[in-house]
């Protein structure tokens, strides 16, 4: 059997949940002796097996289109694979070739035709097709990352709440700077440098609290790190941001920190949450958001509560640490491999 999976981010690098997804279900593809295509719209960055792509080069921009556009990639193994696991989330027609499946994370607001003029100019034609290609959503096999994401897929394509695989989460790295002394009132926030993941609410928190924050991320929009520095310097917040950190030092900042504070209202899931839980980190979610069933009691809805929760994130007692770093480890990566296994086995069979 030959697998054709789609991996729109190949290209990308950094620190990424969705690289996670890829990563782990690679290696499960692998581990269970099954082969496959690695399906991107544009050349990948680093090597993969059997990579199949249209641009050989990798391209920053429009990247929601590219997610569309990897259909095509897709068509040209269209009759030799047996089924596509399509881990790029977004709806493309491919059930009519093989079994579709399809692991997807998008909230409601990611969606949105909205903000400002040109948001709502880049966003029209990506709705209008995804509105139009609800007949494949009832075709497909869908997985979600939360429970969160599963309502909202539900909403948008008019089908049943599909089943949920939490995201899978490298627990044994992340547990090596879980200890309780020694720690500070520090927090830190992780996530991609680029305008939709507001790493600014961390400044500002930063500044409402005098709690010190450092800001750690791969960077994908330069013109949006100048501004939230240029914030950081107006509020006069105490917040350090460190663009492309290696994982190392991350950890070395995590092991001597509080708290976590995820920034993001309408986060699908948000693996540095439970990441951040391993280290012994108290994070701070919004309500509105996948992370909210992880931690619902350390939650916010608006930047002044969100100001009282790190607060006693930064103050909890030890035991609060130690339940944070167990209920972080069933969300371990062999979890999520064994999990995604038998979802696609539940549909084509015990020989995959």
């Amino acid at each position: 059997m030959m697998i054709g999976v789609i991996a729109h981010g190949l290209s990308s690098t950094g620190f990424s949940g969705e690289g996670e997804v890829y990563r782990a279900s690679l290696e499960a593809l692998e581990e269970a002796g099954i082969d496959y295509f690695s399906i991107s719209f544009s050349k990948p960055r680093n090597k993969v097996k059997n990579p199949v792509y249209l641009f050989p080069f990798p391209i920053r921009r429009f990247d929601r289109y590219q997610r569309l556009l990897v259909y095509y990639s897709a068509k040209k193994v269209r009759n030799k694979v047996s089924l596509f696991l399509n881990l790029s989330g977004f709806i493309i027609p491919l059930s009519d070739y093989a079994p579709h499946y399809i692991y997807a994370g998008r909230s409601p607001r990611g969606l949105n035709v909205s903000g400002s003029i040109l948001k709502r100019i880049y966003q029209f034609p990506l709705h209008r097709i995804l509105s139009t290609l609800k007949f494949e959503a009832k075709k497909a096999f869908f997985a979600a990352n939360s429970r969160y994401s599963a309502k909202a897929i539900s909403q948008m394509y008019e089908i049943p709440e599909p089943r949920v695989i939490y995201p899978p989460v490298d627990v044994e790295f992340y547990s090596r700077a879980f200890q309780i002394h020694e720690r500070e009132d520090l927090f830190v926030t992780v996530g991609r440098i680029e305008r939709n993941k507001s790493l600014e609410n961390a400044i500002t928190i930063s500044a409402m609290t005098g709690i010190k924050g450092v800001i750690v991320g791969s960077l994908s929009d330069r013109r949006y790190l100048k501004e939230i520095i240029s914030k950081k310097k107006r509020m006069n917040a105490n917040v350090d941001i460190l663009p492309n950190l290696p994982r190392e030092e991350l950890l070395k900042i995590m092991g001597r920190a509080k708290a976590y504070f995820h920034p993001r209202i309408g986060e699908h899931f948000g693996i540095p949450v439970v990441e951040s839980m391993a280290a012994g980190l108290v994070p701070v979610v919004p309500r509105e958001s996948g992370a909210y069933e992880v931690v619902p009691e350390f939650s916010y809805s608006s930047l002044e509560e969100a100001v009282e929760q790190l607060k006693r994130a930064v103050s909890a007692e030890d035991k609060v640490r130690r339940d944070m770093h167990e209920r972080a480890k069933p969300f371990n990566r062999s979890r999520f491999k064994a999990e995604i296994l038998s979802w696609l086995r539940e549909g084509v069979g015990a020989n995959l």
